[in-house]
């Protein structure tokens, strides 16, 4: 199986798993490119993110969280801690007199992020765009939950986040992961192979079911021998077979 590697965004905090050849067709480097990004740890410009060994101590993520530099990001204090949240749904604390940026956990298979704060003397484990939404928004209206409009529950910014009624929100999953056009990859060299109008032609297609394919997806992870992505993952950033 080829090496992966952690494919890492400074301004949402989010985690991919990769390979050199899936990278190389996604941000167009070659692959003695890419190796020079993971050695030298600078930032892969058309994707904003850094390329880092999958045994890569939270330290570094931290240092790479403190050295963007966002021009429009806006910070609020989370009230009774030391703590503060950004308008992109980053975090930091005040440690002594320096502030320290936090890497938030990912769920895996959910893709959602989830962050521990000391409020009021008391570890809270929180989902990350809880504050964001508290901070920047306001308060959840009573039957209505927090959704990401993008469908991406990694990309915490304020513009992403809002407010929806459960059935409609279950609806608009379920009308999504059916009509959203869906891509087989090679495994080897990055390359999309075939789309798919909806997940159940690409299921059909490949005789496996929708679930296969469908937690390939959530999870990042190969089914049945390919790599599967939404269309939009993948959007003019592959090379795409001949």
């Amino acid at each position: 199986m080829e090496k992966q590697f952690i494919l890492f965004d400074p301004r949402t905090a989010e985690r991919k798993v990769v390979t050199l050849e899936l990278l190389a067709g996604m941000a167009g480097r070659t692959k003695e490119g890419l190796r020079y990004a993971l050695q030298h740890r600078s930032k892969i410009r058309s994707l904003n993110c850094y390329l880092l060994e999958e045994d890569t101590p939270i330290s570094v993520f931290r240092e790479l969280l403190a050295k963007e530099v966002i021009l429009d990001e806006v910070w609020r204090d989370i009230p009774n801690s030391r703590w503060q949240v950004s308008s992109y749904g980053r975090y930091r604390s005040r440690v002594q007199e320096r502030w320290v940026y936090r890497l938030p956990d990912m769920n895996k298979k959910k893709g959602s992020l989830k962050i521990s704060i000391q409020i009021a003397g008391k570890v809270e484990r929180l989902n990350a765009h809880k504050k964001v939404v508290e901070l920047f928004i306001g308060e959840v209206p009573e039957g209505y939950v927090i959704y990401h409009k993008n469908g991406n529950k990694s990309y915490n910014h304020v513009d992403n986040l809002g407010f929806i009624t459960k059935w409609a929100l279950f609806q608009r999953e379920a009308t999504s992961r059916l009509k959203k056009t869906v891509v087989k990859i090679d495994r080897k060299n990055g390359k999309v192979i075939e789309e798919y109008p909806s997940l159940i032609v690409a299921a059909d297609a490949n005789f496996t079911d929708e679930s296969t394919i469908q937690r390939a997806i959530k999870q990042n992870r190969p089914a049945i021998g390919f790599i599967w992505k939404w269309e939009e993952q993948v959007a003019d950033e592959l090379l795409y077979a001949d």
